[in-house]
């Protein structure tokens, strides 16, 4: 394709003369990393200290050896942008949380709730920084793309009430048989350990 080829050397010329070569970043989905801890905050600032209970369910989720009911690949990160692939099987009971960091997830498969409506594929929600929310994966359970606008942003889990995490405790319990054989809706990225959807 002489036509193509003439095109793209008369692209690269232009972004040549205009001093913008080079620069660009590639990602591959399988240079994709798990998600790391977030850079530590002010420990000793009231505002940032965990509540008992809060330190005991995080504790609970840590100690659960069932298969996770979710998972989140980091694809780029930079200063001013961090994009990242979450997959949280059906019924994953995500704690109600707020970040310090705008947040806007579009959906590539599955579906779930935010508050009462239910967004499915090609949908979006944008999150803005403090707003407190939590998201209820539906039957297939939900792959999502995450953007935000800060590379490193706080979690401010919200509940207080140990009953609440025992709640969080037993519906990870209860759907760990599923979760073990759970595929992803698409398989958008892989995930190490993923049950493989038949097509």
């Amino acid at each position: 394709m002489a036509g193509e080829a003439a095109l793209d050397a008369e692209n690269a010329e232009m972004i040549r003369e205009e001093g913008r070569a080079g620069g660009f970043v590639i990602t591959r989905a399988a240079d994709a990393e798990p998600m790391k801890p977030r850079k530590p905050r002010g420990f000793a600032d009231p505002a940032t200290m965990l509540h008992p209970a809060t330190l005991r369910g995080l504790q609970q989720m840590r100690e659960d050896s069932g298969p996770p009911g979710a998972a989140a690949m980091v694809l780029f990160s930079s200063e001013t942008m961090h994009v990242s692939y979450a997959w949280f099987k059906s019924g994953y009971p995500l704690p109600l949380h707020s970040h310090d960091a705008d947040c806007y997830y579009l959906i590539v498969g599955g579906s779930m709730k935010v508050g009462t409506k239910v967004l499915g594929k090609g949908d979006g929600v944008m999150i803005p920084a403090g707003a407190p929310y939590t998201v209820t994966p539906l039957d297939e359970g939900v792959e999502f793309i995450e953007f935000r606008n800060s590379e490193d942003y706080d979690t401010n889990f919200r509940s207080k009430s140990n009953t609440y995490w025992d709640r969080i405790a037993e519906t990870r319990k209860a759907h760990a048989a599923v979760w073990a054989e759970e595929p992803q809706p698409v398989g958008f990225i892989p995930v190490p350990g993923a049950t493989k959807r038949n097509p």
